[in-house]
C-alpha cells in the first residue's frame, strides 16, 4: 500500500469515528433504535431499553386483552425484542396476521408499547405506553 492511499484510508476511519457518533445519536433519536444497537456510542448513555407489547382485541365493541398461548405468545415476544432493537422501524406485520388468522372473531388489534426509557431530568426509569390500533384488513371477493 502506497503511503497516500494509507493516508486517505487513515483519514476515511478518523472520519468515520469522528462522525459515527452523531449519525448514530440522531439514529436512535428519531427512529427510536435501541442506543446499545449499531456500534453506537449512545450506550453508554442509558440502560439497557427494553418495550413490553400487550396485545389487546377488540369483538363487538369491545376491547379486552389477548390470552395468547404457544406459538402467538412467542411471536408476541419476538416482535418485542424486535420492537426493543429496531424501535418504530419494526414491523407488526407478521404479529397482526397470525392475531387475526388465530380468531375470525377479532374486529381490530390493538398494540400497547410500552417504552421503559432512562429520564434524563430525573434519573428515574420511565414507562411510556403507545397505543396503536389496526383494524381487520377487509378481505377481496
Amino acid at each position: 500500500m502506497s503511503g497516500s492511499v494509507r493516508r486517505a484510508a487513515m483519514v476515511a476511519v478518523v472520519m468515520l469515528v469522528v462522525l459515527w457518533p452523531a449519525v448514530h445519536l440522531a439514529v436512535v433519536t428519531r427512529a427510536g433504535v435501541d442506543p446499545w444497537e449499531l456500534f453506537g456510542w449512545a450506550m453508554y448513555s442509558q440502560p439497557p431499553a427494553r418495550v413490553q407489547v400487550r396485545v389487546d382485541i377488540e369483538r363487538a365493541g369491545v376491547l379486552e386483552p389477548l390470552r395468547a398461548m404457544g406459538t402467538l405468545r412467542r411471536q408476541i415476544e419476538a416482535f418485542a425484542r424486535s420492537r426493543t432493537t429496531l424501535g418504530r422501524l419494526a414491523s407488526p406485520d407478521e404479529l397482526l396476521a397470525a392475531v387475526f388468522e388465530s380468531d375470525d372473531s377479532i374486529e381490530a388489534v390493538e398494540l400497547v408499547l410500552r417504552d421503559v426509557k432512562l429520564d434524563h431530568d430525573s434519573a428515574m426509569l420511565v414507562a411510556n405506553d403507545e397505543r396503536v390500533r389496526f383494524a381487520r384488513p377487509r378481505s377481496e371477493p
